[in-house]
Order: structure tokens, then sequence, then C-alpha cells
């Protein structure tokens, strides 16, 4: 994989693991530290939504024109996305593992389609040009405020 890639996307991979983590320690039953995962998980994805929806969707937008409409649909699946880990949520608090375990394959499912959708998103919409601005970028990214959320996080 290039540098445009794997800079990209370095972080999708982190957050499958991190489902995967938390999805072990509730097998384990190791309830705390499941909820203490996902909790880490949770706020960690909501960073990196922020930052694609704030910065680099955007970014490619304007880049790009986005002609087939692409950005829109990784905005839903941002949606779908935020559902799914709210659903999670209510779960993981039941600490009945089969439940969460079913609860969690939808999410994971959304989440691993939506990453690959993304990364060719990336890649046919012109990464080289985010790429060539990425001190920008990174300013742009380093100025955002959590607080700021636009998604309705309902947990």
């Amino acid at each position: 994989m290039n540098k445009i890639a794997n800079w990209l996307i370095h972080d999708h991979r982190r957050y499958e693991e991190a489902l995967e983590d938390c999805e072990v320690a509730a097998e384990e039953e190791c309830w705390g530290e499941a909820v203490k995962l996902f909790k880490a998980f949770a706020e960690e994805l909501k960073l990196h939504m922020l930052m694609e929806d704030e910065v680099l969707y955007p970014l490619l937008e304007k880049e790009s024109g986005d002609p087939y409409g692409d950005l829109a649909e990784l905005n839903d699946e941002h949606e779908n996305l935020v559902r799914l880990l709210g659903d999670l949520v209510y779960v993981i608090k039941e600490k009945d593992f089969d439940h969460f375990e079913k609860s969690l394959k939808p999410l994971h499912k959304a989440m691993t389609e939506h990453n690959n959708n993304e990364e060719k998103v990336f890649q046919s919409l012109g990464t080289e040009a985010v790429l060539l601005r990425r001190d920008e970028v990174m300013s742009r990214l380093d100025a955002l405020n959590p607080q700021s959320q636009r998604r309705n996080w309902s947990f």
C-alpha cells in the first residue's frame, strides 16, 4: 500500500482491532474491561468521524466535486454506525454475551464495509490532492473541537 493510503486509513485497522478486543473481554465475561474498551473505542471513533466529516470529506468534495455522491453515501454510513453503536451501548449493559455478540456483528460488518468503501472513495477522489495539502489538513485537524460534534451521539 502506498503512503497516501496508509496516511488516510491507518485508524481503520486500529478501530477494527479495538472492537475485537472489546468482544474478547465480553466473551471472557470481563464486563468492566469490555465497557472500558468500548468507551475508549467509541470516543476515538467519534473524533475520527469528526475529522472526516469536518475536514477530509469537505476537502475531497472541493477537490473533486464528488461527481457520484460518494461522500454523501459515506456520511450516511457514518449515521448508520452511530445508530449501531448506540444500540450496542444498551446491550453491553445487560452483560449477556450472546445478545452482545449478536448486536456486535452488524456493527462490525457495517464498520468494515464502510472502511473499505471509504478507502476506495478516497483513492478515486484524489487523495494525492489531499496529500499535497497535508500541512493544511493537519492544521485543520489539530484545530478541531471534539465538543462540536454535529452528530447526535445519544450515549
